[in-house]
């Protein structure tokens, strides 16, 4: 029954055409991550931010700010829906720019694929996830708009906001948390080693 209401509402192609317009923007950021470093280096040497014990927030702290910022990418994901789904290819190609910019030039710096792997896998899987089922109904205001879905009650009911809106929360929670309490300790881990 999942597979043939999937089928009927095309959500597959949807999230698949979110995945798409992600994977774009971040192996577009990559490639200006690498295009950057090839730039002859300036005279200036760069700046190495320190940390200072007390600087860091809390991680509790961390997590509130991480969940905010997410959770309003989602519902701008959501709400491209009625840009025709034009706000959300802009919002997944810049979240792609960011995150593939962030893997080049942790690249460029000397981390190792794995260890981009270990800071990136543990939250990244879910935050981003869930941000391409966010883009996957924005996505779906492209049909809406051009007439490809009858712009009825069914296809409005069809985009299941509530489910995705509880899905988005909860995974975009996990994801935070993740983040805060374990990539943290992962990356104080990791830092001698690059």
């Amino acid at each position: 029954m999942l597979a043939t209401t999937l089928a009927k509402d095309n959500w597959v192609g949807s999230f698949l055409g979110a995945v798409f317009v992600l994977v774009v923007g971040l192996v577009a950021g990559i490639a200006i991550a690498e295009w950057i470093n090839a730039m002859p280096a300036e005279s200036t040497p760069p700046v190495v931010a320190h940390r200072s014990p007390g600087a860091e927030p809390a991680s509790w702290e961390l997590f509130a700010f991480i969940l905010r910022r997410n959770m309003t990418v989602f519902l701008i994901l959501l709400l491209g829906v009625l840009s025709a789904g034009l706000v959300t290819i802009v919002v997944l190609l810049g979240n792609g720019l960011a995150v593939g910019q962030l893997i080049g030039f942790a690249r460029t710096s000397g981390m190792s694929h794995v260890d981009v792997a270990y800071l990136l896998l543990p939250h990244g899987v879910l935050e981003l996830g869930a941000l391409c089922v966010a883009g996957a109904v924005g996505l779906r205001g492209i049909g809406l708009a051009f007439g490809v879905s009858a712009v009825d009650r069914r296809a409005f009911e069809s985009l299941r906001l509530g489910t995705v809106l509880v899905f988005g929360l909860v995974a975009l929670a996990t994801a935070a948390f993740v983040e805060a309490f374990v990539t943290v300790e992962i990356a104080e881990s990791l830092s001698g080693r690059w």
